[in-house]
């Protein structure tokens, strides 16, 4: 039995330009209570799609890794009612994303189907990790189109 995860960032895929700028005209606090950027409702609710149609847990690859511990991000992601269950960090063992996935890969102890969603460009990652990476627009981040493409990476591991 394999397990699928979503590899997330946040900066430019739940925290996006729009929201920002929504935020920002409106007269909204751009971060929470504690002091971090908030999440872009629309991301969330494609984010809970993909982990409602696939089981998936999420393993966070954001920046924010290398300020805050693992516990931290999990407090945050439970204040924030994110959805599904966020399991794990990549590890810090490179500036390289690909890198430390694929290390994070590695040190799992089950097999996993995966998908990426980053803002970041192709070459940040492996080439086999390519066809598994969905880039996303950091004006719209996680939008319908990307939890779609998204969804499909993962059940068509599935099948293999």
């Amino acid at each position: 039995m394999s397990m699928n995860i979503i590899f997330l960032d946040f900066d430019g895929v739940m925290a996006t330009a729009s929201y920002d700028m929504y935020l920002v005209k409106n007269h909204y606090s751009e971060c929470d209570d504690n002091g971090r950027v908030k999440f872009d409702p629309k991301c969330i609710a494609n984010l809970k799609k993909m982990i409602d149609e696939t089981n998936a847990n999420v393993v966070i690859t954001s920046d924010w890794k290398y300020i805050d511990t693992y516990e931290s991000l999990l407090t945050m992601w439970k204040q924030r009612k994110m959805p599904g269950f966020m399991i794990d960090v990549t590890p810090n063992v490179s500036k390289h994303r690909g890198t430390e996935i694929t290390r994070w890969l590695e040190e799992c102890d089950v097999d996993c189907n995966y998908v990426i969603i980053d803002d970041l460009d192709a070459e940040n990652f492996t080439e086999n990790q390519q066809s598994k990476l969905v880039v996303v627009n950091p004006w719209s981040g996680l939008d319908e189109e990307v939890a779609r493409r998204a969804i499909i990476i993962l059940k068509s591991q599935e099948t293999k």
